[in-house]
C-alpha cells in the first residue's frame, strides 16, 4: 500500500486501516482470554471426581479442606488451562496474520492507477 493510498483511506475512514485490523484482532484477543478463564472457572468449580480422580478414603479427609483432597487436580487444570491458552494464542495470531494480510491487500485497498482520480465528498 503507498502512502497516497494509505493516506486517501485514512482521511476516508478517519483512522489507518491498520489500527481497524489491530482493533479486531485486540478484540479478539479478549474473548479468547475471557473464554480460557471462563474454562478454568468451570473446571474448578467441578468436582475432582468427576473430573476422574478416585474419591479420597474417608479416613485421609479428616482435618483437611476440601480443596486439599485432590491437590494433583488444581496443578492439572491450570497446566492444562495454559497449554489451551497457548495454543489458542498460537491459532488465533496465525489466522489473524493472514486475515490483516488479506484485508489489507484486498478489501482496504485502492488500486494504483485510481488513487490520483479519487476525490473524497467533502472536498468537492
Amino acid at each position: 500500500m503507498t502512502q497516497q493510498v494509505e493516506a486517501l483511506l485514512t482521511e476516508h475512514f478517519r483512522y489507518t486501516p491498520l489500527s481497524l485490523i489491530d482493533d479486531i484482532i485486540n478484540t479478539v484477543n479478549t474473548i479468547v482470554y475471557r473464554a480460557i478463564e471462563a474454562i478454568e472457572n468451570g473446571l474448578f468449580s467441578i468436582p475432582p471426581e468427576k473430573l476422574g480422580y478416585s474419591p479420597e478414603p474417608e479416613s485421609s479427609r479428616d482435618n483437611i479442606l476440601p480443596d486439599a483432597d485432590h491437590p494433583d487436580s488444581k496443578d492439572e487444570i491450570e497446566n492444562g488451562v495454559h497449554q489451551l491458552e497457548t495454543l489458542l494464542e498460537a491459532t488465533v495470531d496465525k489466522t489473524f496474520d493472514k486475515f490483516e494480510i488479506y484485508t489489507l491487500r484486498n478489501i482496504l485497498t485502492v488500486p494504483q492507477e485510481l488513487a490520483p482520480w479519487m476525490r473524497l465528498g467533502h472536498y468537492e
